[in-house]
């Protein structure tokens, strides 16, 4: 973490919660997370960290404390019909419908009664496909360990077009249109996908999900494949969309419609949001990542990443409120759209 950023979350992290809830105006809390694990897990945690379940049980207990949480029906009457919702709301949110899930995060959830909405993407529930950017983090892994033979990496930064120094970031930086690199990499480094993804399985099945529904958690679209936005055509943004939120509420009865970017929404377009929020078909609620600022419709929601093990969820908490509130006062909090 950068020394500006330290010194912005000391500063925040000495200011009183209940103050910064009302210089930023907040009604209704939004932090994501994707896992909680107490394990490295290898197609992951070269990707992005996460916290185990200590950390995550003290997130619970301050947002408990502070706050009040509140279901998604209560979310999508408070947005769509002016219903207003109790004072220091929050809402959890969980992305990408990975195994962890149904094994430590609902019942984690389950035993302090917080209800949760968590977004799936279709094509990955019972580990049918395997998502690439997982591929990507157990080539990293690779790299990392020092496994990969030295002709290995030669060959795999010609590839990519990048000196053996900026490897790493060779593959990080692969996008959706060019994930079939993710299989050529794989098998330059000798790395059998099918037969580590068999063993780890990554997401839950069809019966965790309904689990879930069962145990009166809220669940939503996040995409069919995890796409880049940004990569995407309109058409096939709408698609990847609709086609996500169709998929969730067919399969598991969800009368709520709502849907998670994957990602980010960076560059989507306000021609994406008349057709997906409006007309038949339309999604409730859109949820994005942009750190809690206000967009163009009220049905869009900006969420804050809460779960980085380095920053304590009380310091993450005052940091975010803290940082709308200043981006409101410069009149800099509206996410614009083309």
């Amino acid at each position: 973490m950068s020394i500006a950023k330290q010194l912005f979350y000391r500063v925040a992290s000495l200011t009183p919660v209940s103050f910064l809830q009302k210089a930023a105006a907040r009604p209704l809390l939004l932090p994501y997370q994707h896992l909680v694990s107490d394990r490295e897990v290898p197609y992951i945690s070269p990707i992005y960290p996460f916290k185990d379940r200590k950390a995550f049980a003290r997130d619970l207990d301050y947002l408990l404390r502070h706050f009040k949480p509140v279901t998604l029906g209560e979310v999508v009457s408070a947005m769509k019909g002016g219903n207003p919702l109790p004072k220091g709301a929050f809402l959890l949110t969980f992305d990408d419908g990975l195994r962890e899930i149904a094994e430590i995060v609902a019942p984690m959830l389950s035993a302090k009664g917080v209800p949760a909405v968590f977004f799936l993407n279709p094509a990955y529930l019972g580990n049918k496909t395997h998502f690439y950017r997982f591929k990507l983090g157990l080539i990293l892994d690779a790299l990392r360990s020092g496994a990969v033979p030295a002709s290995a990496r030669k060959a795999a930064a010609e590839l990519l077009g990048a000196g053996e120094a900026g490897l790493e970031a060779a593959v990080q930086g692969i996008g959706w249109r060019r994930r079939a690199l993710a299989d050529e990499l794989g098998g330059l480094f000798g790395l059998d996908f099918d037969g580590i993804f068999a063993k780890e399985r990554p997401y839950m099945d069809h019966g965790e999900v309904e689990g879930l529904v069962r145990a009166g958690f809220s669940l939503g679209g996040h995409s069919m494949e995890h796409p880049y936005y940004q990569e995407l055509t309109l058409e096939e943004q709408v698609a990847q969309t609709l086609g996500s939120v169709d998929a969730v509420c067919g399969q598991f009865g969800e009368k709520e419609r709502v849907f998670a970017f994957p990602h980010s929404d960076d560059g989507v377009s306000r021609a994406f949001f008349s057709r997906v929020l409006e007309g038949e078909g339309a999604v409730d609620l859109v949820f994005g990542t942009a750190n809690h600022r206000a967009d163009i419709d009220p049905r869009i929601l900006q969420r804050f990443n809460s779960e980085r093990p380095d920053i304590p969820i009380g310091d993450c908490v005052k940091g975010i409120l803290l940082l709308e509130a200043l981006r409101k006062a410069a009149g800099r909090n509206l996410v614009t759209r083309s």
